[in-house]
C-alpha cells in the first residue's frame, strides 16, 4: 500500500512593509512624450519594518527623512499633509544613497513585500535609483536588485498590496465616469481600510512610519487573522 504524505503549505516568515512620502505625485505620461527625470517627485521620507510572522513581532525597523536640493520645492500642501518641511529634511534628513542602502538591506530579508498602493511606492524608489544612477553604480550597485522581477521570482518573493486587496472588503462605491454607468468600487485609502478593519483611524497618518505600522496591522488582520 502506498503511503501518501500531505504537507502543509510553507508559511512565509519574514515580511517587509514599506512606505514613502514624496514632494508630489508621479506625472502621467502622454504617448510619445518623454518626461525628464527631474520632473518626477522626490522621496522626502522612507520607512520600513521587517516583521517575523513566527515570532509575531517587528525584528527590524528603519525610518528616515531625506535631504533634497534647495531648488526642489516642498509645497505647503505637502507640508500640511505630511508635516514635513525643508527645515526638517535639512536637520534630520539623510543622503538618498544611504537611505536606499538601508532599504536594500531590509528588502533582501523579505519573503513578502507589502505596501498600501505598492505600485506607487515601488516606482518612487526605482525613480530615485535612476535619478542617482551614477552615484548608485559607484557606491551601492547592489541596490539595483531592489524590485528585480527575476530575483523575486527565483526567491519566491510575494507581493501584497493592501489597497488592492482591500477594495472588495471596503466596498466603497463611486459614481461611474460613464453617463448612465453602474457605480464602481474605488481603491480604499489606508485610513478607510484601517477603519473598516478596526473601527478606528490611526493618528498621524501621512507620516510614512505611522503608515507602515497601520499597513502592517491591516495586512496581519486581512491575511492571517491577527490583531496586533
Amino acid at each position: 500500500m502506498t503511503t501518501i504524505k500531505i504537507y502543509a503549505p510553507i508559511r512565509k516568515r519574514m515580511i517587509v512593509v514599506f512606505d514613502v512620502e514624496t514632494t508630489g505625485l508621479i506625472p502621467k505620461k502622454i504617448r510619445g512624450q518623454e518626461i525628464p527625470i527631474e520632473s518626477y517627485p522626490y522621496i522626502i521620507q522612507l520607512s520600513c519594518v521587517v516583521y517575523d510572522i513566527f515570532e509575531k513581532r517587528i525584528v527590524k525597523s528603519f525610518d528616515s527623512y531625506v535631504k533634497i536640493s534647495d531648488n526642489i520645492e516642498i509645497s505647503e500642501k505637502v507640508t500640511e499633509l505630511t508635516g514635513i518641511t525643508r527645515e526638517l529634511c535639512n536637520k534630520k534628513g539623510k543622503n538618498i544613497i544611504d537611505v536606499l542602502e538601508c532599504f536594500y538591506e531590509m528588502y533582501m530579508l523579505g519573503e513578502v513585500i507589502i505596501a498600501h498602493n505598492i505600485e506607487f511606492d515601488e516606482k518612487m524608489i526605482l525613480i530615485e535609483l535612476e535619478r542617482n544612477r551614477t552615484e548608485v553604480l559607484e557606491k551601492i550597485p547592489h541596490c539595483f536588485s531592489i524590485f528585480n522581477k527575476i530575483y523575486e521570482k527565483l526567491k519566491g518573493v510575494e507581493r501584497y498590496c493592501t489597497m488592492r486587496y482591500g477594495t472588495e472588503l471596503c466596498n466603497i462605491l463611486v459614481p461611474s465616469k460613464i453617463p448612465g454607468g453602474n457605480p464602481t468600487k474605488k481603491w480604499p485609502r489606508l485610513n478607510e481600510l484601517h477603519e473598516k478593519l478596526f473601527n478606528e483611524v490611526p493618528e498621524g497618518l501621512h507620516n510614512s512610519l505611522v503608515d507602515v505600522h497601520a499597513c502592517l496591522r491591516c495586512y496581519l488582520k486581512m491575511r492571517h487573522g491577527l490583531i496586533n
